[in-house]
């Protein structure tokens, strides 16, 4: 393969992007994600000691629920089996960790949320919604296990995702 052959080359994706959450309480944080956010429950499965060692996911197996979004994308939540997980260090700031640092929801009313959120005792990290561009208004969260989430809400949302939008 030639250089422009690398550069234009991109993975065939047939399905919306799906992340996963390594919990240490599953039933707390499908309480949150379906309870206070609204996803939908989709699937609840366990994955046996030899296939999660042979995989590379851990030796004790684990479960994983599967929750989907009004729009199609799904998050997993996972729980390892036998292994007690400790709380990672929550960074005061979200820009302060490593690696994916947080989940965005793109939103029709960021202050509708706010207040649907604030009303079950999610904590901010501002007081309200911040308008971060002309038309662009955010803010951001923290789940039970202190994952970090975005909601944001464009006023124009064809001018930010034109392939979203018909």
């Amino acid at each position: 393969m030639n250089d422009v052959e690398k550069q234009s080359w991109s993975m065939k994706m047939v399905s919306p992007l799906e992340p996963g959450i390594v919990c240490i309480d599953i039933d707390r944080m499908l309480d949150f994600y379906t309870g206070v956010l609204g996803l939908k429950f989709a699937t609840d499965a366990v994955a046996s000691p030899e296939m999660s060692t042979q995989f590379g996911t851990g030796p004790h197996g684990f479960r994983i629920i599967r929750l989907q979004t009004p729009y199609g994308e799904r998050i997993k939540l996972v729980q390892p089996k036998q292994t007690v997980l400790q709380q990672s260090p929550i960074p005061q700031w979200v820009f302060e960790r490593q690696g994916i640092a947080y989940l965005t929801f793109i939103i029709e009313d960021v202050h509708e949320v706010t207040a649907r959120l604030r009303e079950r005792g999610v904590e901010f990290f501002s007081k309200g919604p911040v308008e971060i561009r002309k038309g662009i208004t955010a803010i951001f969260a923290r789940d039970p296990e202190g994952n970090f989430l975005e909601f944001v809400e464009y006023e124009d949302l064809a001018a930010y995702r034109p392939d979203l939008v018909k």
